[in-house]
């Protein structure tokens, strides 16, 4: 896993590289913990670089959104690869975590005024809607 780090409209944003597994959760942890210690306001994950995640790299992220709500810090995935996204998919991530498409997004959301829009998933519609609308193309 490799990380670069940046910062966009008082945006902190994590790119990150590479599997996020039991080998490399422990390291990004550590990472997350930092961001704790500095009470960082705003975080965003980019993933456009991880083809791979396990329920070890996801318990990472959530015990951030946890941790950070402490505080205030607002938290947000973006850019999830085909792979990943399908993962999110299966386990609803998008209902307790929001998961932009872009990382673009994703900032432009949390550098607003501090209100985060419905987490809606992978598309502009709501989740529920999505489900409606595929179970009416399958009829």
């Amino acid at each position: 896993m490799r990380l670069h780090e940046s910062r966009t409209a008082n945006v902190d944003v994590f790119h990150l590289a590479g599997e996020i597994d039991l080998h490399y959760a422990p390291a990004l942890r550590e990472l997350f913990l930092a961001k704790i210690k500095q009470r960082c306001p705003a975080l965003v994950a980019d993933l456009s670089g991880v083809p791979f995640i396990d329920s070890t790299g996801i318990a990472v992220f959530l015990e951030y959104l946890r941790d950070a709500a402490e505080f205030g810090g607002r938290f947000s995935l973006a850019a999830p690869t085909e792979h990943v996204r399908h993962v999110f998919d299966i386990i609803r991530l998008e209902e307790v975590l929001p998961v932009y498409q872009n990382t673009g997004a994703a900032i432009t959301v949390l550098a607003s005024d501090g209100h985060e829009a419905p987490v809606q998933g992978f598309s502009d519609e709501p989740r529920s809607e999505r489900r409606t609308a595929t179970l009416r193309r399958a009829a």
